[in-house]
Order: structure tokens, then sequence, then C-alpha cells
């Protein structure tokens, strides 16, 4: 997706002063790279997109298209996936909180429900038990050490014995069973030596439940770095693996452990890794002023478009200025690009380094995990997404631009 000052002016007089671009080749690139990455050495892979990591609906589509499961932790995920079309059968239905309904629905239109918690084992066992000739298969949410520095909160405790505990009610249920295992521990590294550490783990564990049949998934969940650019890469404190290297650190163990290609099915679950650097946020600069020894520029956006976890990270970052009739009101560096918000804290960017105008574009990049997810309506509705699609040569309306009206539609006035 190449861009200019012109082509950003011709998307403003048709969405608007900000809007998101969405990079559909690239998205799909990443998928396909990401996939074979494994398949080229276990074949028997297939990815599960999280939602929660970026839930537009095109890029769920895209998914469905390519083969992908859908990967959701809500109902309102859930009903996603169903609305745009994924048959429940490639929908995996994971998280910490699902209600009794919740379960029985996915569980009978023949999803992989992953159980996180004793309570939801203990409504499948009722639903089993009210449900005698009807066959019942889940999976479970492991909780072991990867040496992540914290104790997690999610799945059964392998070390204390809660994973017994469920293998030991399932096997009091005639028409109850186990279909896999599943992990998704983070990490703040997300390193290749994490991943090694829980494949060889649920490996142990599979060969120790599975004993007279083999599981018919392992799930080893995602939290993998994605793709970056080189200045966002130089801020971690921690070596940023590929893809390849993941997978040489997760597919070999597999493939040594069922060799025939009649072993379990991998299911990776990645969101970051394959989203991350496929959506850029575009504002416009509207205001330039100095504060004693500060200088300003204020953009058509705010802090939550581009980063609403906060995070102290500086983003990529391209100024696009028309170069034919530069603006004659210029700052020169380092100036702090500002929100539109009346917090003190909403900076988009501190200390750009090179002159900036009024009618320059801001572009910031690599804002594909959770930016667009966790924007709250705050001050502002939320502005469009375009989506762009090299082997059409156009961009297209992806979400329109929201409303007041969309912001209180909810409230009772």
């Amino acid at each position: 997706m190449q861009l200019s000052w012109k082509t950003l002016h011709n998307l403003e007089k048709e969405f608007g002063d900000s809007f998101f671009l969405l990079d559909l080749d690239k998205f799909k690139r990443n998928y396909q790279e990401f996939l074979h990455s494994f398949r080229s050495i276990y074949p028997h892979t297939n990815l599960g997109y999280s939602y929660k990591t970026n839930y537009i609906p095109k890029l769920c589509q895209t998914v469905d298209s390519l083969g992908g499961y859908a990967e959701v932790v809500s109902q309102m995920e859930y009903d996603l996936a169903l609305r745009i079309g994924v048959s429940p059968s490639r929908i995996i239905f994971n998280g910490p909180l699902k209600s009794p309904e919740d379960l029985e629905n996915a569980i009978l239109a023949g999803s992989i429900v992953n159980l996180d918690c004793l309570e939801e084992v203990e409504i499948v066992a009722a639903l089993a038990r009210r449900l005698p000739e009807q066959k019942i298969a889940v999976g479970l949410r492991c909780n072991f050490d990867v040496g992540a520095g914290r104790i997690s909160r999610f799945g059964f405790d392998v070390e204390g014995g809660a994973l017994d505990d469920v293998f030991k009610i399932f096997q009091e249920l005639n028409n109850c069973s186990v279909l896999g295992l599943h992990c998704h521990i983070s990490t703040s590294t997300r390193s290749v030596e994490s991943y090694k550490l829980r494949t060889q783990k649920i490996i142990e564990l599979s060969d120790y439940y599975f004993q007279n049949q083999l599981p018919q998934f392992i799930d080893l969940g995602g939290g993998f770095f994605g793709k970056m650019n080189d200045d966002l890469k130089a801020q971690f404190d921690c070596y940023i693996p590929s893809y390849q290297e993941y997978a040489q650190g997760i597919a070999p163990q597999l493939r040594s452990r069922f060799p025939d290609d009649s072993g379990p099915e991998l299911i990776i679950e990645p969101g970051v890794a394959i989203v991350a650097d496929v959506l850029s946020f575009v504002g416009k600069v509207v205001g330039l002023k100095t504060v004693k020894s500060r200088q300003i520029a204020l953009v058509v956006g705010s802090i939550h478009n581009v980063k609403p976890t906060l995070t102290d990270k500086k983003l990529s970052l391209q100024i696009y200025s028309d170069e034919e009739n530069s603006p004659t009101k210029k700052l020169t560096s380092p100036v702090d690009l500002v929100g539109y918000t009346c917090m003190e804290h909403d900076c988009l960017y501190p200390d750009y380094p090179h002159k900036i105008g009024i009618g320059d574009y801001a572009v910031f990049e690599n804002l594909g995990a959770y930016t667009v997810v966790l924007k709250p309506p705050f001050i502002r509705p939320n502005p469009p997404i375009i989506g762009y699609e090299s082997s059409l040569e156009k961009y297209t309306l992806i979400r329109r631009q929201e409303t007041s009206q969309d912001v209180f539609s909810t409230y009772v006035i």
C-alpha cells in the first residue's frame, strides 16, 4: 500500500480527516506465512484467529475463507462468527466466563469448547446427565509453569491435581469425553524457549491422559510477537522471534512424537502475530502552538486511537506533506503530536524530530492488535476503517464513521 499526501487528501475528501487504513493483502500474507511455517514441519496444523485481538468482520471473514478457525472468548464474539457465516464446527470457544446457555448451545452445535474452571465442568456434567443419549465432547485448558514469573489465573492447575479431578468426573459419565488439551500462557518476552517448554509439557500431558486413544487436538494458544518496523522493534529489551523461529520451537516436537501424519491436529491461535502490522491510523494536523519551550501539533485523533493500552512505546510514524503547496505555518523539531481529548496524557507521539505543518497527515503504523477493539467512545465517536486490496487497486469502506446516535443508542433518554 503506497501512500502519498495526495492519496490521503483524496481519502479525506471521501471519508473525513481521520481514519484507519486496513491492508487486507498483508493480513492474508501474514496468515499464510505463519501457517506454512508450521505446516512445513507438522502438516496437520491449523490456525484459530483470535477475535479479541481485532474483530473487524472483514478480517474474520478472510480467516474463514482461508480455512481457519474462529477463536472466540465471549458470546458476543461467538455471535459475530455465526453472523458472518462461520460453521459452528469451525469455532473454538475459550475464555473464563461462559454461561450455562453459552456452553450448551456451543457444545450441541459442535464447536470446540475449552473449559476453564470447575464450575464449567459442573455445568457440562449436568448437561450430560440431562441428555444421556447426547454425545458431549469438550477440551480442557491447562495451567502449568513455563517460567512466566507469575501465577496465571486461567485453566486447571496441573500440579495441584485439578486436571486429574476433571478427567475423573468425565470418566464417570458415559456420554462425555475430552477431545483435547489447550493452553494459552502469556509471558513478557514471548520467547521461543517458553513455547518449546509448553509444547513439551502438553505432549507429556497428552501421553498421560490419552493412553488408549490419541487426542483430537493439541491447542497451544497464542501470544506470539508479530511483525513490526525496526524503530518499534528496537524499543523492546528482548529478542523478537520470526514466524519460522516459533514454528521451529514447536512443530518438530509434534513431528517427532507423531511421525506418521496420523497425530492430533495442532491448533495455534495467533492474534497479534498476524494482525499487528496490517492497520494504520491517519490523523490530519489541524493546529499548531508553542507553550513556553513546548511545541505542539494538534492531530484529529487521540491516544485512544493509537495506544489504548497506554503503552510507553513510540509507534512508527510517517508524516505526509503537500510538497507542491507547502504550508506557511510549520513547527520545527521537537514537536509533540497531541490529540483531541481534554486529558494531559493525550500525546500520540512525543518529540517528533522533524518539521510539521497544518494540513500534514500523521500516519501511525503497527496498530492492528487491540487498538480497534479497546477504543472507547470517549469524547468523539469512532472514525471509519478503510480497507485496501492491491489486487483491486481500490479503497473500500470497512466500517463507516460512527455518529453520536450510535454512541447513545443504547441509553434510555
